[in-house]
């Protein structure tokens, strides 16, 4: 049984914690970026916990989802590939240049995923310009809040290979992995 040296186990706890982050930023992303889009007075807390409007949790939900499958999708090939190059030996310099580039490839992909989802529901609500989405969903409008989801969900599912395709590139043409 191969005996485990201490910078793999270093480059493995790296790698694990880089993740909880890709998670952390997903969700504290997303809500941010719900909170900006419905600047009309949706308080996701109040309309959760006090309220418990199930609409606003869904929408909510499919932005956590869509956030981090974009994060997740853009920083897992970047870490699997520097996890192979380097589980064998890293030195502190490289391990602290890939964190960093980890972090600012979480910024780009919350910033570009959240600039999609909002374009696409900006373009949603021309289409539906009869309906003030975010005050049927306010007012617990199911039906409203599911079309809203789906269309967040299904715009991220097109867009985080493009996502990670690109940042991967960079940060490859950069030498960070």
């Amino acid at each position: 049984m191969p005996q485990v040296g201490g910078s793999q186990l270093l480059s493995t706890l790296l790698y694990f914690v880089l993740l909880f982050l890709a998670a952390i930023v997903a969700v504290v992303g997303s809500v941010l970026i719900i909170s900006f889009m419905t600047g009309k007075g949706l308080r996701e807390k109040r309309e959760i916990v006090q309220r418990h409007n199930i609409g606003t949790a869904v929408v909510l939900g499919a932005f956590i989802w869509t956030i981090g499958r974009i994060c997740l999708e853009t920083v897992k090939p970047m870490m699997n590939v520097w996890y192979s190059n380097y589980a064998g030996g890293i030195t502190l310099a490289k391990a602290l240049l890939f964190s960093l580039g980890v972090i600012g490839a979480l910024l780009i992909a919350l910033v570009v995923g959240a600039l999609v989802v909002f374009l696409a529901l900006k373009l949603l609500m021309i289409i539906t310009r009869d309906i003030d989405e975010w005050k049927e969903v306010q007012e617990g409008n199911m039906a409203v809040a599911v079309v809203i989801g789906v269309t967040v969900i299904v715009v991220g599912m097109f867009f985080e290979s493009i996502i990670s395709f690109v940042t991967l590139s960079l940060f490859t043409t950069l030498k960070l992995i």
